[in-house]
């Protein structure tokens, strides 16, 4: 199992676009001189901690290494000598069919995962929004990476979920809302912040600070309308009043990772709010996609995510701690699910 969930971010990461073919003799050190220019390019001007590199000794030697390759494809390997280089933990290269990394990230292992939550992830599960015990709305949000949806096509994405919840809504006197982010390995934070406009309301949901910790984007909702800075990102049809105050428990786990933790991110500091869980996996950094030559794309660093308070936390610690207690297959008996409710019927 340990392999199943190693580097567990990279699966929302493979490309659907085509990579031609830069195999002939005579083109393969062209193809990766010129993939290897452009990515440091991206770098130089993007990376979080692109001022603490010494880019005028690293870029020689990486494509050094990069030239002795035989094939293009072989040549992206380097890659991960690059991003470990530069302490690139949250870096990433994707093609049609192969990924790159960081060896630093996180390493999880078969002992960490107890059997529902491994049988969940293996089966692939999916969105879902329910009633529990006909007082409780319960959303579950998995990673979802829409890497070359139109803007269209974001919207439906954030659209879906807000319905979804709107018409459970619609439909039951509910106490509360539970948001399980437990397989949430990353993707699009923007669409799901969208789809939760109902229970966010308008306002600033978190922050993205640079490399000095000063605020750089801020992210915010206002009429289901999701902003970073004043630019528009996403929006959702809002057809309900939202309930901003109506208690929610988020559920996070050790597999909540980037995209995940920025859900976390936006809810907390709301009022009636709690997390409850695992400590997530720990990758609060912001990263932005950039298009690469030869079909190839790179998920670049460029902020640290925080909060509405502009505190950075590397990781998501939960105010109730629940460890390996996740029962997919019979919710009203997950440890994780009784809290939440124990939660939300303090708050009546």
């Amino acid at each position: 199992m340990k392999s199943i969930f190693t580097g567990i971010i990279i699966g929302l990461f493979l490309s659907t676009s085509s990579l031609h073919s830069q195999d002939k003799p005579q083109t393969v050190k062209d193809s990766i001189t010129t993939f290897y220019n452009k990515l440091f390019d991206e770098l130089e001007e993007n990376y979080l901690h692109t001022k603490d590199i010494n880019w005028l000794d690293l870029k020689p030697y990486i494509k050094k290494k990069a030239l002795t390759s035989t094939s293009f494809k072989e040549s992206l390997k380097i890659t991960v000598k690059l991003f470990d280089t530069i302490n690139g933990a949250h870096l990433l290269l994707f093609s049609e069919k192969d990924w790159y990394n960081s060896t630093l990230g996180k390493q999880l292992s078969q002992k960490q995962f107890n059997q529902s939550l491994a049988d969940a992830y293996t089966n692939g599960k999916s969105f879902e929004a329910k009633v529990i015990d006909k007082n409780y709305g319960y959303v579950f949000i998995p990673g979802m990476l829409l890497k070359d949806a139109t803007r269209k096509e974001l919207d439906q994405a954030a659209q879906k979920i807000y319905d979804a919840m709107i018409k459970i809504d619609n439909s039951h006197a509910l106490k509360g809302w539970i948001i399980d982010l437990r397989l949430n390995i990353g993707g699009n934070s923007n669409v799901m912040l969208a789809g939760l406009y109902h229970l966010l309301g308008d306002g600033t949901t978190h922050l993205a600070l640079d490399k000095n910790k000063n605020v750089k984007t801020l992210t915010s909702l206002n009429n289901g309308t999701l902003y970073k800075n004043h630019k528009i990102n996403t929006a959702i049809r809002a057809t309900a009043k939202p309930k901003p105050k109506i208690p929610v428990a988020l559920i996070s786990g050790i597999m909540t990772n980037s995209a995940g933790e920025f859900v976390v991110l936006g809810f907390r500091g709301r009022n009636n709010t709690i997390i409850i869980g695992e400590e997530s996996y720990g990758n609060t950094t912001a990263n932005d996609l950039y298009e690469l030559p030869f079909g190839t794309k790179a998920a670049i660093t460029e902020s640290y995510g925080t909060d509405r308070s502009a505190k950075f936390t590397k990781t998501i610690i939960p105010d109730i701690e629940v460890i390996k207690e996740t029962n997919f297959e019979d919710l009203p008996n997950d440890k994780n699910i009784i809290e939440a409710i124990k939660f939300i019927n303090s708050k009546q």
